[in-house]
């Protein structure tokens, strides 16, 4: 009789512990990320200003939290556009913008490429006019040397709520020494396309240029710079200060610039480097080894 109890009892607990509850448990939810607070590393932002931002974010994600921190950086910082650089996941970039209420985005869907260029804007000041293309679509040696076969320059023409329109270039050119030619290729191409196809436009070419713009003994914008009555490098201030306010602190150099058109020559109100890691120690290691510069204009 008892071994009769005994076998029932065991049946009951075999039967509770695996029949018990047919549904799946509950996931353990991911963790929160981490708030950090931005606030005293960022610059004023207004609906009556046009706050533009280049920033190369380091073959995004470099982490799984780094979704979380840019979209954090973002929401505080509350620029207008965000002219983005190496974009390694296009689904992590479409699920950045979907977390972000507000915004709407374009990534490049560029076949073998983990540095993809991309643009964001907030959608309360920002309407695309003119949707992002590649600048240069057609596939020749000259073009594929000037800026690598899957790295051509994203084009974007947008309106400010003010009725304020501007035309966006973003590139990322070739990296390091040796690639000088390719560079100043690069830059003699896109100053010929704005010149013959943008002459009177309000026009902001962004992004990760890979070269000084000072005390070069070549100096591969020297093109830009020469025509000084049409263009300005907004950068050149950052450049000539010190290196703790340069956007790549890890050689240090100023490499991430922003140039305008004489259109907007007056309607620059700052250009700084926003120093993140200033406020998050971790920012390198976490976000990018880049610091986004920014550029405010008055919309008047």
């Amino acid at each position: 009789m008892q071994n009769k109890f005994w076998l029932f009892g065991l049946l009951v607990f075999i039967l509770s512990a695996c029949g018990g509850d047919s549904s799946d448990p509950t996931p353990t939810p991911d963790p929160e990320p981490e708030v950090i607070d931005f606030s005293s590393c960022l610059t004023n932002v207004s609906d009556q200003t046009l706050e533009v931002v280049t920033w190369n974010v380091e073959n995004f994600p470099t982490l799984a939290t780094t979704v979380d921190m840019v979209e954090m950086i973002i929401e505080q910082f509350d620029a207008d556009i965000i002219a983005l650089q190496e974009i390694r996941s296009v689904a992590d970039f479409n699920n950045l913008v979907a977390e972000m209420t507000g915004w709407s985005g374009h990534v490049e869907h560029v076949s073998g490429s983990s540095q993809r260029l991309a643009f964001l804007y907030k959608d309360s000041e920002i309407t695309v006019i003119d949707q992002p293309r590649n600048l240069y679509p057609e596939d020749t040696e000259d073009y594929d040397n000037a800026f690598t076969s899957v790295r051509r320059p994203l084009y974007v023409k947008v309106e400010h709520s003010s009725g304020m329109q501007v035309d966006l270039i973003n590139v990322h050119l070739k990296c390091c020494s040796g690639s000088e030619d390719r560079r100043r290729r690069a830059s003699v191409l896109i100053k010929e396309y704005i010149d013959e196809n943008l002459p009177n436009n309000n026009v902001i070419f962004l992004g990760d240029f890979n070269d000084e713009i000072v005390d070069q003994q070549d100096n591969v914008f020297q093109n830009f710079i020469d025509d000084a009555d049409n263009y300005l490098f907004a950068t050149m201030s950052i450049a000539n200060g010190p290196s703790s306010h340069w956007s790549y602190p890890s050689w240090p150099s100023q490499i991430d610039q922003i140039l305008i058109s004489n259109e907007l020559f007056d309607n620059e109100i700052l250009t700084q480097t926003i120093r993140l890691d200033e406020c998050y120690t971790d920012y390198e290691n976490k976000v990018s080894d880049h610091r986004p510069v920014l550029i405010k204009l008055s919309t008047n």
